[in-house]
């Protein structure tokens, strides 16, 4: 779905603003297509939404740009929900209710040019007129735009940001968007282009779940918040959307930017216009496009398989992959790639597709057994797990994705308080699971499962007779335009890039008692205030407290990851001397781990180091270093709430590996 009226340009001429008012104000005139040829439609709109696990009851949001794609989603939407209303309460009249029980339109407001509130108040309020309840939200630019070259991106960033933010606050599970056909035909042309294997070729997911980038408090604890996003109009092509906003009388937007040949999607989208008229062309896309659908759907079901048998997630953040069980010289490599990037995404919380020379390593990394050496990739290091005689890898953060990223993933949490996640979408999730099992069962002979790059793709699609000779003919001819234009783009991107390059500040995460922060979005650390806090500290001395305790004047600590000085400098507080070898040795009284004049204090701090380290002797070497450590402005280790160590029983603080996103990116269905 195109974003609403995304061009960055100068405020245009009275004339210019003439024309666009124009054409923001086009609607249903003279080509009215009757409403009763639009039941097919309501047909077709109801299965997709059986299909999804999506019922009339559930609260529902609609992404609208005004355009004719969200406004058609707009008048199905309503429809739906309409109808059940009127069977449940056993009558045909109509409804006594202003607007349609729980559906919201929102209308993003990107804010990019001068017009763009008075335009997505006019869509906000034709909304309304169809008596569905919406509203406006609008974006803010930390520069006041997106950055040159990148302004469809970063919109579309933004505007699921601002839809997510809505759907949490209004308690809204599913989020509807009018993506069409013609919008998968564009994806696979561009995807193509890219040289995206089948995976990508597949297109965007029917269903999707969609996280919040942050951890929100539910009242007692800190929880994943997101929304189903669904895509109910994939069966249908931009001719039909037309056609359902003529049969409906709905007026809606033309988007003036979707003209503009500087975008590669209108580029492409222009190019499958001219060819749709040439034969089957396009008809063989969209076969295409679904055939490549059905390998995706195999392949997420088989690494579910396969990940539930050989591979185990432990509590300090990392996993581990058992090769017997796993047995990867048996597993294609498009399954088994798969495999190992949620793997590796999950680990390290970098959601970035695995692809050339990459993806290439890992599969004969993963292959050679038994495991000897190691691996750095995709934010991740790999390595035989201690006495497993190479049999299982070790998957752990990488230490350098952590140093070059922390201060982008890592954040304090609020503790505003929201209404818990709305329950449904665990249920529509299992049964959408049980469904795509039992569709994998029934389809035996998957296409393209060996299929290694786009161009193996289309040969092999022209093998099984799914495209003739001049649909690939023109596909490849597509795909090498749009390709040559994307290097030359790259390269002056590249350019642009180095003349504009800005180092961010490197921000110390800092906390402070009665805080929470989510440590590269891994580790959820709580720091519970005193009053909360059954143990004092063993000095009433406020001296002794800062000075021993060795928190920060300002009562905060600073969150890092774990470096190999931190077990040495446990095993020197364990070998701490006892009080009267302290006084009969002067030696040992000038040492850095003298008792002081808080023998208890030393008591306890060795008890809990000693206790720490036996616990850090169960975790390897490469895991230990991607665990949270709690140090004052001097670099003092003050806690290191995974294994249990602290300096003294006042200070509560606790930490959980739980990530942001879970493993397998969430629920995704490509039926």
């Amino acid at each position: 779905m195109p974003p609403l009226l995304l061009s960055l340009r100068p405020s245009p001429s009275p004339c210019l603003r003439l024309r666009r008012l124009l054409l923001f104000r086009c609607s249903a005139s003279s080509s009215a297509t009757p409403s009763s040829s639009l039941a097919p439609y309501h047909a077709s709109f109801d299965r997709r939404m059986a299909l999804a696990g999506i019922h009339p009851h559930h609260r529902i949001a609609v992404g609208v740009s005004g355009g004719p794609d969200s406004m058609a989603l707009c008048v199905l939407a309503a429809a739906w929900k309409k109808a059940a209303g009127r069977k449940a309460a056993g009558e045909e009249g109509s409804d006594a209710s202003e607007f349609v029980d729980g559906l919201l339109g929102v209308v993003v407001d990107h804010g990019l040019r001068p017009e763009s509130s008075d335009e997505a108040r006019l869509v906000r309020d034709r909304v309304r007129g169809m008596g569905i309840e919406c509203e406006i939200a609008r974006c803010e630019w930390p520069d006041g735009h997106p950055k040159q070259g990148h302004v469809q991106e970063a919109a579309r960033e933004v505007r699921y940001q601002k839809l997510l933010d809505i759907c949490i606050k209004q308690q809204i599970g599913v989020l509807l968007i009018a993506h069409h056909s013609d919008d998968q035909a564009e994806l696979f042309v561009l995807r193509l282009s890219r040289n995206s294997g089948i995976l990508g070729l597949a297109g965007t997911a029917f269903v999707s779940q969609l996280f919040a980038p942050n951890l929100k408090y539910d009242g007692e604890n800190f929880r994943r918040y997101g929304v189903l996003l669904v895509r109910p109009m994939l069966d249908f092509s931009k001719d039909d959307m037309y056609k359902i906003c003529r049969g409906s009388n709905q007026s809606w937007v033309e988007d003036p930017t979707n003209n503009s040949m500087m975008y590669a999607r209108n580029r492409i989208r222009a190019s499958l216009r001219n060819l749709s008229t040439e034969g089957t062309f396009l008809s063989g896309v969209h076969k295409l496009i679904s055939a490549c659908r059905l390998a995706r759907t195999c392949v997420d079901g088989t690494w579910s398989m396969i990940a539930k048998k050989s591979v185990s997630i432990l509590e300090y953040g990392y996993a581990v992959i058992d090769l017997e069980k796993l047995d990867p010289l048996n597993v294609d490599d498009l399954c088994l790639l798969h495999y190992l990037a949620y793997i590796l995404q999950f680990v390290s919380q970098r959601h970035r597709p695995l692809r050339g020379r990459s993806a290439r390593l890992l599969l004969d990394y993963i292959r050679t057994i038994p495991c000897k050496a190691a691996l750095t990739v995709a934010g991740c290091y790999l390595c035989a797990a201690p006495r497993s005689k190479g049999s299982k890898v070790l998957v752990c953060c990488s230490v350098d994705w952590m140093e070059s990223s922390s201060a982008e993933i890592s954040y304090k949490c609020s503790y505003e308080e929201w209404a818990p996640p709305v329950p449904e979408i665990d249920q529509i999730v299992l049964k959408g699971l049980l469904q795509s099992n039992q569709f994998i069962q029934n389809h035996s002979n998957i296409p393209f499962m060996y299929s290694k790059s786009s161009i193996d793709v289309l040969n092999k699609a022209k093998d099984l007779n799914i495209i003739d000779d001049f649909t690939l003919e023109k596909l490849c001819y597509l795909r090498t335009d749009e390709q040559n234009k994307f290097v030359a783009k790259e390269h002056k991107d590249e350019e642009h890039d180095m003349e504009e390059t800005k180092f961010p500040d490197c921000n110390v995460l800092s906390l402070c008692p009665g805080e929470t922060c989510h440590f590269m979005s891994r580790f959820l650390i709580t720091w519970k205030a005193p009053e909360d806090v059954n143990e004092i500290c063993l000095h009433e001395n406020e001296e002794y407290l800062s000075k021993i305790c060795n928190v920060n004047l300002d009562g905060s600590l600073e969150v890092r990851h774990m470096v190999d000085a931190d077990w040495l400098f446990l095993a020197e507080v364990c070998n701490i001397h006892s009080v009267e070898e302290n006084l009969s040795d002067p030696k040992v009284s000038s040492g850095k781990m003298q008792m002081d004049n808080a023998p208890h204090h030393y008591r306890y701090l060795q008890q809990s180091a000693q206790k720490a380290l036996q616990t850090l002797k169960c975790i390897p070497a490469a895991a230990r270093r991607t665990l949270p450590v709690l140090t004052n402005t001097q670099g003092d280790i003050v806690c290191i709430p995974s294994i249990g160590f602290r300096c003294c029983p006042s200070l509560s603080i606790q930490a959980v590996f739980y990530p942001r996103v879970p493993l397998g990116g969430g629920y995704s269905s490509y039926l």
